[in-house]
């Protein structure tokens, strides 16, 4: 029994990580489609790779899944912004994450199926082929050493060049080379970098900072440990070492052919952190920086005790950073919010995409640790406006309360019921229910107005004005049933022509806005002529200047006017 057991872990083992090979190469093709040349075709490309990723990486550790499709989501930003370095920064840092599922896989593939990784893990990170030629035959010490000493040199290279870069942009991609290289073999005991310094290297290059210093602090590094990697591969021929580790780590090795000398052989279940500012969670108590924060916010000690170990977890520094996360998925969902006032509704989608991409990585979990209701909500309504047909500027507005919320949560405070009914309606009316309400609100409104034609079409000129202002009140109704119809067209009918009738909505912008406004007071100023004009013809204000100075004698005379105005009208009309 138990070796059908230990058969079937086996073959459940393979199942899992077989297609990673297949995932890549079709992630690969989609990939060199990406050229700034043809925007269009490089923004489908990523879609394509994004869409794989999500149903297909079965393969793939959800850490590095979720960090590489935040890239992808980077690089779409790159090609809308024809940022040539951002593009390339962004596909290298995609490569190398799945190159580091390779790089795990082909340790954990079995002797017979390691080749299919290699060869892969070569293409993505470019490995010279003379150091990967043979590594499969090796023992999984020695080719682990070989491995992470190619990529030890070509990140050298890539540090060296940073320095020497003639530019800031060459620096930027020659450093966020080296910090791909990085990322896959950051999990390496031997290890003497991090993925934070890298990032904060990155950032000086960007701000304009001197960086020189950091790049030769994180070479000092890098020597540091290829030294230390070659003590280690020195004492290699001597048989009297080698066995002690391998019967250390025996017992815990895996039939799939595990490395005894990776951190994944001791501890199988905690996946590596490979996202830009993400790494493993250390198992020391909290920074003294993060503790300090944590402990001013008014909330009870184990909510502030979660938030810290989170921030921790997800490597960033300080609260402060956090909040400045949040401020970037709050400005990415202004811009949508102006791109969708402007007409143009695919760069808004692409922005409210990247947004999500950060909230989910970033913002989600430091939320999950103190409002997990609040996360939630937040993360339906994200959900909700990306699968929503005909976004308005309004629904931003909602989903930026939402993001404000957070905050105000934070610190203690809320935006109260009112934002909270606002959101709840969002969810419950967001897209084909909304869009339903208005097209049968504006179809219903073409029978009144029929037969207020039939009734008020004539030769008098007051009846025709209150049947004006009749037109004029429904006219909103009738342009927002057409804007949404323009919607669902452009979204569902390949017309994307017909999305600019979504310009007619009167929650789109301050133009239909001040239309509607304008109609209102057309409504009024009809309907006011229109029937003081019908109360002058029946003799109503007429009547009620005499009602006071008229007896009882008179009575009888006045209703003959009466009458007599209302034969009149009946001939006229």
């Amino acid at each position: 029994m138990k070796r059908w057991l230990a058969l079937a872990w086996f073959l459940g083992l393979l199942a899992l990580a077989a297609p990673l090979p297949q995932v890549y190469d079709r992630l690969e093709e989609a990939l060199k489609q990406v050229r700034l040349e043809n925007p269009t075709q490089a923004l489908a490309a990523l879609d394509r790779a994004q869409s794989l990723l999500r149903q297909e990486s079965e393969g793939l550790p959800p850490v590095l899944r979720d960090a590489t499709l935040l890239h992808l989501q980077d690089a779409r930003q790159a090609v809308l912004r024809q940022s040539r370095v951002d593009l390339e920064a962004r596909l290298l840092l995609v490569r190398h994450l799945l190159g580091k599922a390779l790089y795990d896989g082909f340790f954990q593939a079995p002797a017979g199926q390691k080749a299919p990784y290699l060869t892969r893990l070569v293409r993505a990170t470019g490995l010279p082929q003379s150091l990967a030629q043979g590594a499969e035959n090796l023992a999984p010490e020695e080719a682990q050493r070989r491995l992470e000493a190619g990529y030890l040199q070509l990140l050298t290279e890539d540090l060296g060049q940073a320095l020497s870069a003639s530019s800031r942009p060459q620096a930027y991609l020659a450093l966020a080379r080296a910090y791909a290289r990085f990322l896959v073999i950051q999990d390496s005991p031997q290890s003497t970098l991090k993925a934070q310094d890298f990032i904060q290297a990155l950032g000086k290059v960007s701000s304009g900072e001197d960086f020189r210093p950091s790049v030769r602090d994180l070479q000092e590094k890098t020597l540091a440990w290829r030294k230390h990697l070659q003590t280690l591969a020195a004492p290699s021929p001597m048989a009297t070492s080698a066995p002690p580790p391998a019967s250390a780590q025996s017992p815990t090795g895996s039939p799939a052919g595990k490395p005894s000398t990776t951190p994944p052989a001791a501890s199988p279940p905690s996946p590596p952190a490979p996202s830009s500012g993400q790494v493993s969670p250390a198992e020391s108590p909290l920074p003294q920086e993060i503790r300090e924060e944590v402990s001013l916010l008014r909330l009870d000690p184990q909510a502030a005790t979660r938030i810290g170990e989170t921030l921790q977890r997800l490597a960033i520094p300080s609260l402060i950073n956090w909040l400045d996360l949040l401020d970037e998925v709050r400005s990415s969902l202004a811009q949508a919010q102006l791109y969708t006032e402007a007409g143009q509704y695919n760069r808004a989608r692409a922005q409210l995409s990247y947004a999500y991409s950060r909230f989910r990585l970033k913002v989600y979990p430091v939320v999950g640790a103190y409002a997990p209701e609040l996360a939630e909500r937040a993360d339906r309504l994200f959900l909700a406006m990306q699968n929503a047909v005909g976004l308005r500027t309004v629904d931003f507005t909602v989903l930026l309360g939402e993001i404000q919320e957070i905050e105000e949560r934070l610190l203690g405070s809320s935006l109260g019921p009112w934002h909270t009914l606002q959101v709840q309606l969002q969810l419950f009316l967001l897209g084909i229910p909304r869009a339903i309400l208005f097209l049968l609100a504006s179809a219903l409104a073409f029978f009144p107005l029929y037969l207020g034609w039939i009734t008020f079409s004539g030769r008098n000129v007051y009846w025709t004005l209150l049947g004006l202002a009749f037109l004029f009140l429904a006219l909103p109704i009738l342009a927002e049933g057409l804007s949404y119809m323009g919607s669902i067209l452009a979204e569902y009918g390949g017309l994307p022509i017909l999305g600019l009738l979504a310009n007619l909505s009167i929650a789109q912008g301050l133009v239909p806005y001040l239309a509607w406004g304008i109609s209102a007071f057309l409504v009024v100023a009809f309907a006011g002529a229109g029937l003081r004009g019908i109360a002058a013809q029946f003799g109503l204000l007429k009547e009620r200047g005499r009602e006071v100075i008229t007896t009882q004698d008179q009575r009888p005379s006045a209703t003959t006017l009466t009458s007599e105005t209302i034969v009149e009208w009946d001939e006229e009309f």
